[in-house]
Protein backbone atom coordinates (compact mmCIF):
# COMPACT_ATOMS: atom_id res chain seq x y z
CA UNK A 1 0.00 0.00 0.00
CA UNK A 2 1.54 2.94 -1.38
CA UNK A 3 1.50 6.43 1.04
CA UNK A 4 1.38 9.83 0.41
CA UNK A 5 4.67 12.36 0.44
CA UNK A 6 7.05 9.93 -0.59
CA UNK A 7 9.08 12.63 -0.36
CA UNK A 8 8.19 16.34 0.68
CA UNK A 9 8.42 19.08 -2.07
CA UNK A 10 8.29 23.11 -1.02
CA UNK A 11 6.55 25.27 -2.91
CA UNK A 12 7.39 28.67 -3.48
CA UNK A 13 4.92 31.54 -3.47
CA UNK A 14 5.17 34.78 -2.80
CA UNK A 15 4.26 34.43 1.18
CA UNK A 16 6.80 31.96 1.66
CA UNK A 17 7.26 28.07 1.58
CA UNK A 18 4.38 25.85 1.58
CA UNK A 19 4.05 21.94 2.57
CA UNK A 20 2.22 20.10 -0.60
CA UNK A 21 2.86 16.97 -1.95
CA UNK A 22 3.46 16.61 -5.72
CA UNK A 23 4.58 12.67 -6.25
CA UNK A 24 1.26 11.79 -4.95
CA UNK A 25 -2.08 13.35 -5.66
CA UNK A 26 -4.45 11.79 -3.37
CA UNK A 27 -3.78 10.74 0.37
CA UNK A 28 -4.44 6.88 1.63
CA UNK A 29 -4.26 5.06 4.60
CA UNK A 30 -5.79 1.54 6.16
CA UNK A 31 -8.01 0.85 9.62
CA UNK A 32 -8.89 -3.06 10.29
CA UNK A 33 -12.34 -3.51 12.37
CA UNK A 34 -11.34 -6.42 14.33
CA UNK A 35 -14.68 -8.47 15.96
CA UNK A 36 -15.36 -10.30 19.12
CA UNK A 37 -15.14 -14.10 18.57
CA UNK A 38 -18.87 -14.32 18.42
CA UNK A 39 -19.01 -12.65 15.45
CA UNK A 40 -18.78 -15.22 12.21
CA UNK A 41 -19.83 -12.71 9.01
CA UNK A 42 -19.91 -9.34 7.91
CA UNK A 43 -22.58 -7.25 6.18
CA UNK A 44 -20.74 -5.71 3.32
CA UNK A 45 -23.90 -3.68 2.05
CA UNK A 46 -23.56 -2.19 5.46
CA UNK A 47 -20.24 -0.77 4.37
CA UNK A 48 -21.43 1.04 1.10
CA UNK A 49 -24.76 2.20 3.93
CA UNK A 50 -22.56 3.57 5.57
CA UNK A 51 -19.60 4.92 3.50
CA UNK A 52 -22.46 6.80 1.00
CA UNK A 53 -19.35 9.58 -0.07
CA UNK A 54 -17.03 6.71 -1.15
CA UNK A 55 -16.71 4.97 -4.69
CA UNK A 56 -16.52 0.67 -3.83
CA UNK A 57 -13.69 -0.40 -5.95
CA UNK A 58 -12.01 -3.71 -5.81
CA UNK A 59 -8.30 -2.41 -5.62
CA UNK A 60 -7.16 1.49 -4.92
CA UNK A 61 -6.51 3.53 -8.23
CA UNK A 62 -2.41 4.69 -8.25
CA UNK A 63 -4.22 8.09 -8.17
CA UNK A 64 -7.52 8.90 -6.58
CA UNK A 65 -9.34 11.92 -8.04
CA UNK A 66 -12.50 11.23 -5.87
CA UNK A 67 -12.93 9.29 -2.85
CA UNK A 68 -12.87 5.34 -3.21
CA UNK A 69 -12.35 2.80 -0.88
CA UNK A 70 -11.50 -1.15 -0.92
CA UNK A 71 -11.75 -3.74 1.73
CA UNK A 72 -11.00 -7.10 2.03
CA UNK A 73 -12.49 -9.60 4.81
CA UNK A 74 -9.75 -11.67 6.74
CA UNK A 75 -10.55 -14.72 8.74
CA UNK A 76 -7.17 -15.91 9.28
CA UNK A 77 -5.92 -13.24 11.62
CA UNK A 78 -3.04 -15.25 13.15
CA UNK A 79 -1.49 -15.50 10.24
CA UNK A 80 -1.92 -11.91 8.97
CA UNK A 81 -3.18 -9.27 11.36
CA UNK A 82 -3.25 -10.49 14.55
CA UNK A 83 -4.83 -8.36 17.20
CA UNK A 84 -2.56 -6.46 19.29
CA UNK A 85 -1.93 -8.25 22.69
CA UNK A 86 -2.65 -7.05 26.36
CA UNK A 87 0.36 -5.28 27.18
CA UNK A 88 -0.06 -3.71 24.03
CA UNK A 89 -3.68 -2.45 24.42
CA UNK A 90 -2.98 -1.27 27.81
CA UNK A 91 -1.16 1.65 26.85
CA UNK A 92 -2.89 1.77 23.22
CA UNK A 93 -6.03 0.65 23.72
CA UNK A 94 -8.65 3.37 23.48
CA UNK A 95 -11.83 2.75 25.34
CA UNK A 96 -11.20 -0.76 25.90
CA UNK A 97 -12.03 -2.51 29.40
CA UNK A 98 -10.13 -5.66 30.36
CA UNK A 99 -12.74 -8.02 29.77
CA UNK A 100 -13.15 -6.20 25.68
CA UNK A 101 -9.49 -7.03 25.33
CA UNK A 102 -9.40 -10.59 26.70
CA UNK A 103 -12.52 -10.91 24.35
CA UNK A 104 -10.87 -9.13 20.95
CA UNK A 105 -7.47 -10.77 21.19
CA UNK A 106 -9.76 -13.79 20.74
CA UNK A 107 -10.71 -12.00 17.25
CA UNK A 108 -10.91 -14.69 14.42
CA UNK A 109 -12.71 -12.34 11.79
CA UNK A 110 -11.73 -8.49 10.44
CA UNK A 111 -12.39 -6.42 7.57
CA UNK A 112 -9.22 -4.06 6.32
CA UNK A 113 -10.94 -1.14 5.02
CA UNK A 114 -7.95 0.89 2.33
CA UNK A 115 -9.44 5.13 1.90
CA UNK A 116 -8.38 7.46 -0.62
CA UNK A 117 -9.20 10.94 -2.02
CA UNK A 118 -7.55 13.51 -3.29
CA UNK A 119 -5.24 15.76 -1.74
CA UNK A 120 -7.39 19.15 -2.34
CA UNK A 121 -10.32 16.87 0.14
CA UNK A 122 -7.74 16.61 3.02
CA UNK A 123 -9.92 17.89 6.03
CA UNK A 124 -13.23 17.26 4.07
CA UNK A 125 -12.14 13.78 3.10
CA UNK A 126 -10.86 12.64 6.66
CA UNK A 127 -14.02 13.90 8.30
CA UNK A 128 -16.24 11.91 6.56
CA UNK A 129 -14.22 8.73 6.55
CA UNK A 130 -14.13 8.94 10.37
CA UNK A 131 -17.50 9.66 11.08
CA UNK A 132 -17.92 6.66 7.71
CA UNK A 133 -15.82 4.25 9.79
CA UNK A 134 -17.45 5.15 13.57
CA UNK A 135 -21.08 4.55 12.01
CA UNK A 136 -19.64 1.03 10.24
CA UNK A 137 -18.05 -0.21 13.32
CA UNK A 138 -20.94 1.09 15.70
CA UNK A 139 -23.78 -0.94 13.12
CA UNK A 140 -21.48 -4.16 12.93
CA UNK A 141 -20.04 -4.10 16.08
CA UNK A 142 -16.65 -3.84 15.58
CA UNK A 143 -13.35 -2.17 16.92
CA UNK A 144 -11.54 0.35 15.04
CA UNK A 145 -7.70 0.06 14.49
CA UNK A 146 -5.72 2.94 13.05
CA UNK A 147 -2.70 1.47 11.17
CA UNK A 148 -1.12 5.14 11.00
CA UNK A 149 -1.49 6.15 14.81
CA UNK A 150 -1.34 2.32 16.03
CA UNK A 151 -4.36 2.67 18.24
CA UNK A 152 -7.24 0.07 18.76
CA UNK A 153 -10.74 2.00 19.66
CA UNK A 154 -14.27 1.27 21.00
CA UNK A 155 -16.44 3.26 18.69
CA UNK A 156 -17.40 5.01 21.84
CA UNK A 157 -13.91 6.30 22.06
CA UNK A 158 -13.25 7.25 18.34
CA UNK A 159 -16.55 8.94 18.51
CA UNK A 160 -15.21 11.24 21.60
CA UNK A 161 -11.92 11.78 20.43
CA UNK A 162 -11.69 11.55 16.80
CA UNK A 163 -15.44 13.32 15.84
CA UNK A 164 -16.98 14.79 18.87
CA UNK A 165 -13.68 17.65 19.10
CA UNK A 166 -14.37 18.51 16.06
CA UNK A 167 -16.74 21.72 16.30
CA UNK A 168 -15.87 23.39 12.50
CA UNK A 169 -13.92 22.92 9.23
CA UNK A 170 -10.43 22.78 11.16
CA UNK A 171 -9.89 19.49 13.15
CA UNK A 172 -7.70 19.28 16.24
CA UNK A 173 -4.49 17.37 14.82
CA UNK A 174 -3.53 15.77 17.91
CA UNK A 175 -6.78 14.08 18.32
CA UNK A 176 -5.79 12.47 14.76
CA UNK A 177 -2.35 11.27 15.60
CA UNK A 178 -0.05 10.36 18.44
CA UNK A 179 3.61 11.08 19.32
CA UNK A 180 6.20 8.23 20.70
CA UNK A 181 8.78 8.99 22.79
CA UNK A 182 11.89 6.93 23.77
CA UNK A 183 14.97 6.61 24.76
CA UNK A 184 17.33 6.65 21.93
CA UNK A 185 21.31 6.47 22.12
CA UNK A 186 22.00 9.33 24.79
CA UNK A 187 18.73 11.24 24.69
CA UNK A 188 15.35 10.79 24.33
CA UNK A 189 13.41 11.29 20.46
CA UNK A 190 9.92 11.99 19.75
CA UNK A 191 8.14 11.31 16.27
CA UNK A 192 4.28 12.06 15.47
CA UNK A 193 2.39 9.32 13.58
CA UNK A 194 -0.76 9.94 11.79
CA UNK A 195 0.21 13.14 9.87
CA UNK A 196 0.24 11.05 6.35
CA UNK A 197 -4.08 11.50 7.01
CA UNK A 198 -3.63 15.25 6.02
CA UNK A 199 -0.94 14.51 3.35
CA UNK A 200 1.41 16.38 5.89
CA UNK A 201 4.44 14.91 6.84
CA UNK A 202 5.23 13.52 10.40
CA UNK A 203 7.25 15.34 12.84
CA UNK A 204 10.37 14.18 14.61
CA UNK A 205 12.66 16.17 17.69
CA UNK A 206 15.70 13.96 18.68
CA UNK A 207 18.51 14.27 21.38
CA UNK A 208 16.19 16.20 24.40
CA UNK A 209 15.81 14.59 28.26
CA UNK A 210 13.16 13.05 29.19
CA UNK A 211 11.96 16.22 31.76
CA UNK A 212 11.48 18.29 28.59
CA UNK A 213 8.92 15.60 27.26
CA UNK A 214 5.66 16.91 28.09
CA UNK A 215 7.11 20.42 26.53
CA UNK A 216 8.32 19.29 23.76
CA UNK A 217 5.01 17.39 22.68
CA UNK A 218 3.63 20.32 23.40
CA UNK A 219 5.97 21.83 20.52
CA UNK A 220 5.34 19.36 18.37
CA UNK A 221 1.54 19.20 18.25
CA UNK A 222 1.52 23.22 18.06
CA UNK A 223 3.92 22.43 14.95
CA UNK A 224 1.82 19.57 13.83
CA UNK A 225 -1.65 21.79 13.84
CA UNK A 226 0.39 24.82 12.47
CA UNK A 227 1.15 23.33 9.30
CA UNK A 228 -2.18 21.84 9.06
CA UNK A 229 -3.38 25.24 8.63
CA UNK A 230 -0.75 26.13 6.73
CA UNK A 231 1.65 27.35 8.15
CA UNK A 232 4.95 28.72 6.19
CA UNK A 233 9.04 28.35 5.81
CA UNK A 234 10.65 31.09 4.97
CA UNK A 235 13.28 31.03 2.40
CA UNK A 236 16.00 30.07 5.32
CA UNK A 237 13.65 27.11 5.86
CA UNK A 238 12.29 28.48 9.03
CA UNK A 239 8.96 27.25 10.22
CA UNK A 240 6.68 30.19 11.54
CA UNK A 241 4.91 29.53 14.87
CA UNK A 242 2.31 31.83 15.53
CA UNK A 243 -0.30 30.43 18.21
CA UNK A 244 -2.19 33.90 18.04
CA UNK A 245 -3.10 33.26 14.42
CA UNK A 246 -4.34 29.47 15.11
CA UNK A 247 -8.14 28.94 13.98
CA UNK A 248 -10.60 29.02 17.18
CA UNK A 249 -10.53 25.34 17.45
CA UNK A 250 -10.76 23.67 21.02
CA UNK A 251 -7.01 22.55 20.17
CA UNK A 252 -6.38 26.68 20.55
CA UNK A 253 -8.88 27.07 23.64
CA UNK A 254 -7.11 24.44 25.21
CA UNK A 255 -3.33 25.46 24.83
CA UNK A 256 -4.22 29.18 25.75
CA UNK A 257 -4.81 29.10 29.67
CA UNK A 258 -1.59 27.01 29.68
CA UNK A 259 0.67 30.06 28.75
CA UNK A 260 2.61 31.90 31.25
CA UNK A 261 2.67 35.57 31.21
CA UNK A 262 5.96 35.89 29.69
CA UNK A 263 4.98 33.51 26.96
CA UNK A 264 6.38 34.90 23.25
CA UNK A 265 3.84 32.47 21.91
CA UNK A 266 5.53 33.35 18.29
CA UNK A 267 8.55 32.79 16.90
CA UNK A 268 10.82 30.75 14.02
CA UNK A 269 11.99 27.35 14.55
CA UNK A 270 14.22 25.74 11.85
CA UNK A 271 13.40 22.64 10.20
CA UNK A 272 15.04 19.63 8.11
CA UNK A 273 14.62 16.50 6.64
CA UNK A 274 14.37 13.95 9.05
CA UNK A 275 16.44 10.49 9.09
CA UNK A 276 13.85 7.51 8.55
CA UNK A 277 14.19 4.69 11.53
CA UNK A 278 12.97 1.50 12.21
CA UNK A 279 9.38 1.76 13.24
CA UNK A 280 8.72 5.30 12.24
CA UNK A 281 5.70 5.93 9.65
CA UNK A 282 5.87 5.24 6.52
CA UNK A 283 5.76 9.08 5.35
CA UNK A 284 7.87 12.02 4.71
CA UNK A 285 9.53 13.26 8.22
CA UNK A 286 10.51 16.55 9.13
CA UNK A 287 12.87 17.45 12.06
CA UNK A 288 12.67 20.30 14.29
CA UNK A 289 16.70 21.61 14.61
CA UNK A 290 17.03 24.34 16.51
CA UNK A 291 19.94 25.82 15.16
CA UNK A 292 18.21 29.24 14.63
CA UNK A 293 17.62 29.15 18.47
CA UNK A 294 20.36 30.88 20.99
CA UNK A 295 22.16 28.61 23.24
CA UNK A 296 25.92 26.43 23.67
CA UNK A 297 24.30 23.49 23.88
CA UNK A 298 21.15 21.39 21.97
CA UNK A 299 20.13 21.21 25.80
CA UNK A 300 19.92 25.07 26.24
CA UNK A 301 18.51 25.81 22.59
CA UNK A 302 15.95 23.15 23.68
CA UNK A 303 15.06 25.13 27.29
CA UNK A 304 15.16 28.76 25.62
CA UNK A 305 12.70 27.51 22.83
CA UNK A 306 10.09 25.94 25.09
CA UNK A 307 10.61 28.51 27.42
CA UNK A 308 9.76 31.11 24.98
CA UNK A 309 7.18 29.96 23.40
CA UNK A 310 5.11 28.98 26.23
CA UNK A 311 6.73 30.81 29.15
CA UNK A 312 7.79 29.81 32.56
CA UNK A 313 8.01 30.50 36.02
CA UNK A 314 11.00 30.24 38.46
CA UNK A 315 10.25 31.47 41.44
CA UNK A 316 12.99 32.65 44.02
CA UNK A 317 12.30 31.70 47.66
CA UNK A 318 14.84 33.35 50.75
CA UNK A 319 14.15 31.29 53.88
CA UNK A 320 16.30 30.54 56.55
CA UNK A 321 17.38 26.28 57.24
CA UNK A 322 15.72 25.27 60.19
CA UNK A 323 15.45 22.01 61.71
CA UNK A 324 12.10 20.74 59.98
CA UNK A 325 13.91 21.53 56.92
CA UNK A 326 17.49 20.04 57.45
CA UNK A 327 15.69 17.15 59.08
CA UNK A 328 13.91 16.68 55.55
CA UNK A 329 16.73 16.96 53.89
CA UNK A 330 18.99 14.46 55.73
CA UNK A 331 16.36 11.93 55.48
CA UNK A 332 16.40 12.72 51.19
CA UNK A 333 20.29 12.56 51.74
CA UNK A 334 19.84 8.74 52.66
CA UNK A 335 17.77 7.26 50.15
CA UNK A 336 20.50 8.63 47.54
CA UNK A 337 22.56 5.72 47.23
CA UNK A 338 19.29 4.17 46.95
CA UNK A 339 18.61 6.25 43.83
CA UNK A 340 22.07 5.81 42.30
CA UNK A 341 21.48 1.96 41.69
CA UNK A 342 18.29 2.35 40.62
CA UNK A 343 19.61 5.09 37.83
CA UNK A 344 22.43 2.64 36.89
CA UNK A 345 20.33 0.01 36.60
CA UNK A 346 18.09 1.49 34.14
CA UNK A 347 14.42 3.30 34.46
CA UNK A 348 11.55 2.88 32.79
CA UNK A 349 10.89 4.71 30.49
CA UNK A 350 9.63 8.42 31.11
CA UNK A 351 11.07 8.02 34.77
CA UNK A 352 13.46 10.22 35.47
CA UNK A 353 15.41 11.90 38.75
CA UNK A 354 16.17 15.56 39.50
CA UNK A 355 18.80 16.60 42.27
CA UNK A 356 18.65 19.77 43.90
CA UNK A 357 22.33 21.06 44.27
CA UNK A 358 24.10 24.34 45.14
CA UNK A 359 25.64 26.49 42.96
CA UNK A 360 27.93 29.70 43.77
CA UNK A 361 27.48 33.12 43.14
CA UNK A 362 29.57 35.44 41.80
CA UNK A 363 29.25 37.44 45.35
CA UNK A 364 30.00 34.31 47.00
CA UNK A 365 26.67 32.93 48.02
CA UNK A 366 24.50 29.91 47.46
CA UNK A 367 21.68 29.53 44.79
CA UNK A 368 19.99 26.10 45.04
CA UNK A 369 18.68 24.81 41.54
CA UNK A 370 17.01 21.65 39.99
CA UNK A 371 19.27 18.98 38.15
CA UNK A 372 17.89 16.34 35.48
CA UNK A 373 20.64 13.40 36.49
CA UNK A 374 22.08 12.07 33.35
CA UNK A 375 24.75 10.04 34.80
CA UNK A 376 25.96 8.97 38.33
CA UNK A 377 29.24 7.62 38.77
CA UNK A 378 29.96 7.02 42.50
CA UNK A 379 29.42 10.83 44.18
CA UNK A 380 29.52 12.40 40.58
CA UNK A 381 26.33 13.46 38.85
CA UNK A 382 26.27 15.09 35.38
CA UNK A 383 22.74 16.35 34.27
CA UNK A 384 20.77 19.11 32.84
CA UNK A 385 19.96 22.68 34.54
CA UNK A 386 16.39 22.50 35.43
CA UNK A 387 16.23 26.13 36.41
CA UNK A 388 16.82 29.45 34.42
CA UNK A 389 19.33 30.79 37.49
CA UNK A 390 18.66 34.48 39.13
CA UNK A 391 22.23 35.60 40.44
CA UNK A 392 24.60 33.26 38.21
CA UNK A 393 24.65 35.06 34.72
CA UNK A 394 27.44 32.88 33.08
CA UNK A 395 24.90 30.09 33.14
CA UNK A 396 21.56 28.82 31.37
CA UNK A 397 18.75 26.81 32.09
CA UNK A 398 19.75 23.60 29.83
CA UNK A 399 23.36 23.47 30.53
CA UNK A 400 25.09 20.93 31.65
CA UNK A 401 26.85 20.54 34.79
CA UNK A 402 28.29 18.42 37.29
CA UNK A 403 27.20 18.49 41.02
CA UNK A 404 28.29 16.20 43.85
CA UNK A 405 25.75 13.89 45.65
CA UNK A 406 27.54 15.12 48.90
CA UNK A 407 26.19 18.17 48.77
CA UNK A 408 22.76 17.36 47.10
CA UNK A 409 19.97 18.58 49.55
CA UNK A 410 16.86 16.72 48.25
CA UNK A 411 15.47 14.78 45.04
CA UNK A 412 12.59 14.42 43.29
CA UNK A 413 11.57 10.93 41.40
CA UNK A 414 9.08 11.52 38.16
CA UNK A 415 7.18 9.12 36.70
CA UNK A 416 5.79 8.47 33.46
CA UNK A 417 2.12 9.47 34.32
CA UNK A 418 3.38 13.13 35.72
CA UNK A 419 3.15 12.20 39.13
CA UNK A 420 6.60 12.55 41.32
CA UNK A 421 7.86 11.31 44.79
CA UNK A 422 10.27 13.44 47.20
CA UNK A 423 10.66 17.11 47.70
CA UNK A 424 9.83 17.34 51.11
CA UNK A 425 12.31 19.90 51.69
CA UNK A 426 10.57 21.81 49.42
CA UNK A 427 6.80 21.84 51.21
CA UNK A 428 8.49 23.10 54.15
CA UNK A 429 10.06 26.00 52.21
CA UNK A 430 6.90 27.33 51.05
CA UNK A 431 5.49 26.69 54.38
CA UNK A 432 8.22 28.82 56.04
CA UNK A 433 8.51 31.43 53.43
CA UNK A 434 5.04 32.88 53.58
Amino acid sequence: MKHVLSFLVVVLSTVGISFASSVEPDIRYRTIIYYYPEKVDIDTSLLVEKFKQFDMVDELPESASKPVLSHKIIKDLKASYPVPDASYLAYFGRGLDKGQVTRIEKSNLAIIIDIAYPYNLSFAGLREATNSLYQFSESSGGVIWDSETRELFTPLAWKEQRIDSWGGSMPNVRDHTVIHAYKNNEGVRAITLGMVKFGLPDIVVNDFSWSSNRSMGSLINLVAQSIAEGASLTKDGDLELNIGNLVETEYKTALIPTLKKNAESKLLIQTGEGKWEEGDPNNYIIELLFQNIKGKSLSEKHESLLSSLFGSEDNISYVQHNSLIMAASQRAKEKLNGLRSDFNEGLDPGKFIQVKAPFTTPEGGTEWMWVEVLSWKDNVITGLLKNEPYSIPNLKGGAEVTVNQTDIFDYIINFPDGTSEGNETGALIEKYQK
